[in-house]
């Protein structure tokens, strides 16, 4: 017989949302000796497109919480980027951004289905001491002004369950969220189809593929058991079927063939791309990690690299607060929001810049854009640096505000070219706007460093 009525439970951590953030989350905490209960609704209806690549950070970052093993035979090895310029086969030519070196040995990432992905980690979570999971439930309510109570609906009835740390790991879309009474400024960018086809076709396989041209940026990268996944992005107003028959265009022909035959046989996923800010990240026993904490373009492949990085930037708030044998969950809270602060807005403003770069038309926007790869093909420091961002293992603002005045400078390198196509007053009006881009970069690197 269902029970309809609310019983009471206590934890030392709550989890709403088991995929990605919230298992990583659980790990974390589960090695500091707290309790933790991860509330899963469970696999969404129909499938649908989902973060995959994991940079090397997310990866050093769940074999470190005992989520992956480095030798477990998941998904395909990501080597870096292979990025295809607009005008490929003109002035421009494809630029590999390999991962680089470390110790002597190539650094790789990993690119895996992510209903895939989340399967595996939850089901290895919960072996882990502390850590227990509630499939098919949802939180409904958090209740109080904070601390907050969660009410939890499971096919038993409801529950009240106290925690002294309440995390909302759901998504972009976030429910708890709302709940908390936390608002956010969202933007809603794109939408993404995407197809599967066999990785044979892909132009640089073990890299992922990254197209770009003025209808949005498609991307191309193998999965695992000799699949890949293509995905275009299709932006705001703009008609699919065309805007998929540009992004053909710039495919090469074997690629453009083998998606050409995938789609007419299968309809394809679909997603949507935002950039979400919370106005906070924290309210008082709530806190925020992985999208639920904000998402921006995923032209950087970043997302579930950030949310095991806010796992773990958690985990060493806590350690870093502890008062004798008790955790200070107030404080901790504080530096956990201050550190991931600071990683997401460089993550959000790359993301911002590059998409800006590659997609806008403005003499500015092209101007950039030039730069940029100007920058890559004379530098392999500048490579090496492109990649530490892109990859988050370098989330300084300081280091973005340096890295974007180095490209700027290219400007001068490509002035001739502008000269002789007879485009020197938009050359002009574009180094301009890119010199105050580039100040208030540094202003927001002192900015930054002044609240730190």
């Amino acid at each position: 017989m269902k029970n309809d009525t609310i019983d009471r439970e206590v934890v030392d951590v709550l989890i709403a949302g088991g995929s990605v953030a919230g298992v990583a989350a659980a790990a974390a905490l589960s090695k500091l000796g707290l309790n933790i209960l991860i509330i899963e609704p469970g696999p969404a209806h129909g499938r649908r497109l989902a973060g995959e690549l994991i940079h090397p950070p997310g990866i050093d970052g769940l074999c470190e919480l005992g989520l992956l093993d480095r030798d477990m035979p998941l998904g395909s090895e990501v080597k870096g980027f292979a990025i295809f310029p607009s005008n490929l086969g003109k002035d421009e030519e494809c630029m590999v951004l390999p991962y680089g070196e470390s110790e002597g040995k190539q650094v790789s990432g990993l690119a895996i289905e992510h209903t895939l992905l989340k399967e595996k980690i939850l089901e290895r979570v919960q072996g882990f001491a502390g850590v227990r999971t509630i499939i098919g439930a949802r939180v409904t309510a958090l209740e109080g002004d904070g601390p907050f109570t969660a009410v939890v609906s499971t096919a038993d009835g409801e529950e009240r369950i106290t925690a002294k740390l309440i995390l909302g790991a759901d998504g972009p879309m976030s429910q708890v969220r709302k709940m908390a009474g936390v608002s956010h400024d969202t933007t809603r960018y794109s939408g993404m189809m995407g197809v599967e086809i066999d990785d044979s076709y892909l132009p640089y396989h073990g890299f992922g593929n990254i197209f770009l041209n003025p209808v949005g940026v498609a991307y191309a990268y193998a999965i695992g058991d000799g699949r890949a996944r293509i995905m275009f992005e299709v932006l705001r107003d703009a008609d699919a079927k065309e805007s998929i028959k540009t992004h053909l265009s710039f495919f090469p022909e074997k690629l453009r063939n083998a998606v050409e035959q995938n789609m007419a046989e299968n309809k394809p996923l679909a997603a949507a791309n935002y950039c979400i800010i919370p106005e906070t990240s924290v309210k008082s026993n709530f806190a925020l990690v992985g999208d639920a904490r904000g998402c921006c373009h995923p032209l950087t492949a970043s997302g579930i690299t950030a949310a095991v990085k806010d796992a773990l930037i958690l985990r060493d708030s806590l350690v870093a607060t502890k008062r004798g044998d008790q955790f200070d969950f107030d404080a901790a809270l504080r530096r956990f929001a201050r550190i991931c602060g600071r990683l997401h807005l460089t993550r959000r403003t790359l993301a911002e810049e590059l998409r800006e770069a590659f997609l806008a038309q403005t003499p500015a926007a092209l101007l950039l854009n030039q730069c940029i790869f100007s920058y890559w093909r004379n530098s392999a420091k500048g490579r090496e640096h492109s990649m530490a961002l892109l990859s988050m293992l370098d989330s300084s603002i300081f280091s973005l505000a340096g890295q974007y005045l180095l490209v700027v400078t290219h400007v001068f390198r490509l002035l001739p070219s502008w000269v002789r196509e007879k485009k020197l007053m938009s050359w002009g009006d574009g180094v301009f706007k890119l010199f105050v881009k580039s100040l208030e970069f540094q202003q927001t690197a002192i900015t930054q460093w002044l609240k730190a």
